[in-house]
């Protein structure tokens, strides 16, 4: 029996001491940054059910956002064979490239407050329509700077309205499974990919710009409308999504999380958009062989995505991720670096579209394990504003170092390549660090193995 003591003597007689917590109180005044989502409600997250509809409806929508913008190193390399634009360069296209991803990352707060005012529809459907009429109207003008406004910033716009909201619907539908879920989901970056750098390299060439932006654009359309139909969420759940909560960027845990995420993204990008130029302007290879490496780490992506997903759920999702960045390093500088021929770049791009993109897949469960599911979508607003420099302007430095070595020291064919090769692959590195510093303030110690 156990023994008396004054306190359980006093909570005898107070009345409130036998009363039971409202769901309400539960669900919004709970804080669950240390909880998981069974100590906060038995049955938050059936990790199955719908759930697995809404991770179909997510696949869909990553193959024609994320799977389009995977392609456009193929666009970059024809629009530099063909002079498409008088008087863009390499650095022009990149920096239209990396306002694309920007402009869709810096809208992360706004399509909070769209989707906090309005609900989830009216903000998913504005983004099918942007990111439709984004490539189609780039297909149809003739000007640079007009193309600079379609392709960088309504596409872009575009892009995050219909990708960001359904990501932030996964940890209310998934807890235990919740970062094998999520590399499902995020597989159709790879698989949109991988058919977009085929399908589009096939229609440049018999169809033209015009056409294969247009034909891209309706694809798009008809893919997306039935996936946002379907999306829904869980209405035991009152997650917050507000648009701007600056707490975040100094949080103990999160501040490593949202410093990870800017070095690993800059790196991630400099890797995907410099593949294919690599291939066909560094060591002179066929625009169909630049096209075939993009196809293979889109297909490594389809690989890596599932996998990466189960490896965190089984083995920790900083511990994971800290590994997959390690790797994705090691790719570029013990690979990609001394590589020049096809049959050498080949185990770099399926081993980088396996590792290099993790950031982007694992996201969302990094940031419910640093800051609970209920602020998950407010702290993931952050993060999206933070990774806008490093999406917008990292190609673009790339390009710079590329010049800096072509016209200053004077190097040519691969060598011309090779800084920013090491610079990607320590911004791997870097991000790395940062991440472990993250796993450190979240377990409280500096056990290597521990699931944080």
């Amino acid at each position: 029996m156990a023994p008396v003591t004054p306190e359980s003597q006093h909570a005898t007689n107070d009345p409130e001491a036998h009363r039971q917590p409202l769901a309400s109180e539960l669900t919004v005044e709970t804080s669950v940054t240390s909880l998981s989502l069974e100590e906060v409600d038995d049955d938050l997250a059936p990790d199955g059910g719908y759930g697995w509809v809404i991770v179909a409806c997510i696949l869909g929508i990553n193959i024609v956002t994320y799977g389009i913008n995977t392609s456009y190193g193929v666009y970059i390399a024809y629009y530099l064979e063909h002079n498409y634009f008088d008087g863009a360069t390499y650095m022009t296209y990149a920096f239209v490239g990396g306002l694309s991803v920007g402009m869709a990352w810096f809208c992360a707060p706004g399509i909070n407050f769209l989707v906090k005012t309005f609900g989830l529809r009216i903000p998913l459907f504005a983004g099918l329509v942007c990111i439709s009429l984004g490539q189609c109207l780039s297909g149809l003008t003739q000007h640079l700077a007009m193309f600079v406004v379609w392709q960088g910033l309504v596409f872009g716009m575009g892009d995050k309205k219909t990708s960001l909201p359904p990501q932030q619907l996964l940890p209310q539908w998934f807890d235990k499974r919740l970062s094998l879920a999520q590399g499902i989901s995020t597989t159709g970056s790879g698989i949109g990919g991988l058919i977009f750098a085929n399908t589009t390299r096939a229609t440049l060439a018999t169809m033209g710009v015009k056409n294969t932006l247009i034909m891209n654009g309706c694809i798009s359309a008809v893919v997306l409308v039935p996936c946002l139909a379907l999306l829904k969420g869980r209405t035991t759940v009152n997650a917050r999504v507000e648009p701007l909560q600056v707490k975040w960027l100094v949080h103990g845990t999160f501040f490593w999380v949202w410093t990870w995420g800017f070095f690993a993204a800059m790196a991630y990008f400099i890797a995907l958009y410099s593949l294919a130029p690599y291939a066909t302007d560094g060591i002179g290879l066929t625009q169909t062989q630049g096209a075939a490496l993009q196809s293979i780490l889109a297909g490594g992506q389809i690989i890596g995505r599932p996998l990466i997903g189960l490896a965190l759920d089984k083995g920790g999702r900083f511990n994971m991720t800290i590994l997959a960045n390690i790797v994705a390093g090691l790719t570029c500088i013990g690979i990609w670096m001394p590589a020049r021929s096809f049959a050498a770049l080949v185990p770099y791009a399926m081993l980088q579209g396996v590792v290099g993109g993790t950031v982007f897949s694992v996201v969302v469960p990094v940031t419910t394990s640093a800051v609970g599911v209920l602020d998950m979508g407010s702290a993931f607003a952050i993060f999206g504003l933070c990774v806008v420099p490093a999406t917008t302007f990292g190609q673009a430095i790339a390009v710079s170092l590329i010049n800096f070595s072509k016209n200053t020291l004077l190097r040519s064919g691969g060598d011309v390549y090779q800084i920013s090769i090491g610079l990607c692959g320590g911004f791997f590195w870097v991000s790395a660090l940062l991440l472990f510093f993250g796993k450190v303030a979240l377990q409280g110690n500096m056990k290597l193995l521990q699931k944080a």
